[in-house]
């Protein structure tokens, strides 16, 4: 006798040993899915089951809104004994006339120093930069009585943004040494009265107050170009009214307050009233609405300008009475406005455009209201 039948037992059936296998295949089938649910499982490129775990896409931070100065204590020099940084240092006091206020950080953008100079007898700032790049320019300001605040530049190209709030005209001139950059500043500020000169302890809060101007007008423009890639048109109805509100608007053709919006009912009879006039193919129509625009009679120049440059690709700047095209390309043109504004400013500085950006006329007659497209016809 075997041993198995000394124990009393009897061999495992076939069948019950298949079944056990295939328990526990599928145990690990459903494990083995569940894996590939959570880590995600994918055919050409598409998630065919489960969920699918992805990293977040890493956004560009963009510059603060504030920026606070943190002098700098001791002998260390944030220019890492530079000879370029030295060489314009010498040059603003020696030819500037300048006197140096000190070193210092920007508190919320690591990697940024700056060096600050007071003339003594003027309102004239001068800021050597240094980015974490190691980039370093020079920065010419002269502020006056009326509030308007003038900067020359040596920054290189992407170095600063060149956008600037109305009555702040920055004027760049990529690599100018520090001694040309010194007279095309005082070209570009004479004849106009200056404020008192900066005392050195007010730097780092005239500092702060102009940076917030300018991110402020920076932000601001980056929403308005937003705002106009969702809606592929300048004829949108302003966000602080409710749509509702906005469609019991009735149109009326008579436009006289500076700061008019059209309704939306304005808008659609508008559209009808260029559509008629104009034969646009409804396959060009988002294209066309995109470079559509709007020029009150009695639009500010400042309006004017805005306008045009968000619209043309080219920048319009204003510096003392004077209206500066800027192109891509670098080329610059000089308008002077006068007393024309609306419509007539507007064709004035079109006419300095470059060809592939004018503005053509279109032939619709509204009251107070002129339109122009990107488009030529």
């Amino acid at each position: 006798m075997d041993e198995l039948d000394m124990l009393g037992s009897t061999p495992p059936s076939p069948v019950g040993s298949l079944i056990l296998i295939g328990l526990l295949l599928f145990i690990v089938y459903r494990i083995l899915y569940s894996l590939s649910g959570q880590h995600g499982t994918s055919k050409n490129g598409e998630a065919v089951s489960g969920k699918v775990f992805r990293m977040p896409a890493r956004q560009p931070k963009a510059p603060p809104a504030t920026a606070r100065l943190t002098p700098v204590i001791g002998d260390k020099d944030p220019f890492g004994a530079s000879e370029e940084a030295l060489d314009f240092h010498k040059t603003l006091m020696d030819k500037g006339g300048l006197e140096r206020i000190g070193d210092f950080f920007i508190e919320e953008m690591p990697g940024y120093a700056l060096r600050a100079f007071t003339h003594p007898a003027q309102s004239l700032v001068g800021v050597i930069y240094k980015d974490p790049d190691g980039r370093i320019w020079v920065n010419l300001v002269t502020e006056y009585k009326d509030g308007r605040i003038m900067t020359t530049s040596s920054a290189e190209s992407g170095a600063i943004s060149l956008s600037r709030p109305h009555g702040m005209p920055l004027f760049n001139h990529p690599g100018l040494s520090v001694d040309q950059l010194l007279r095309r500043h005082k070209l570009e500020t004479r004849g106009m009265e200056q404020n008192e000169p900066m005392p050195p302890e007010k730097f780092s809060e005239y500092f702060a107050k102009n940076y917030a101007k300018v991110r402020a007008h920076i932000y601001e423009q980056e929403q308005r170009k937003t705002e106009k890639k969702r809606t592929g048109s300048i004829l949108s109805f302003p966000q602080n009214q409710t749509q509702d509100a906005y469609e019991n608007q009735t149109a009326d053709e008579d436009v006289v307050d500076e700061d008019f919006l059209p309704s939306r009912a304005e808008s659609r009879k508008w559209l009808d009233m260029i559509y008629r006039a104009v034969d646009i193919p409804k396959d060009k129509r988002e294209l066309f609405q995109g470079g559509l625009v709007w020029i009150l009679d009695n639009a500010s120049p400042q309006s004017v300008s805005q306008t045009i440059s968000d619209y043309s690709g080219v920048r319009v700047d204003e510096a003392e009475g004077r209206l500066i095209i800027r192109s891509e390309a670098g080329a610059e043109d000089i308008i002077e406005p006068g007393e024309l504004k609306g419509p007539e400013l507007f064709e004035k500085i079109n006419s300095g455009l470059p060809a592939d950006s004018k503005f053509t006329k279109l032939p619709v007659d509204v009251r107070g209201v002129t339109f122009y497209s990107r488009m030529s016809f």
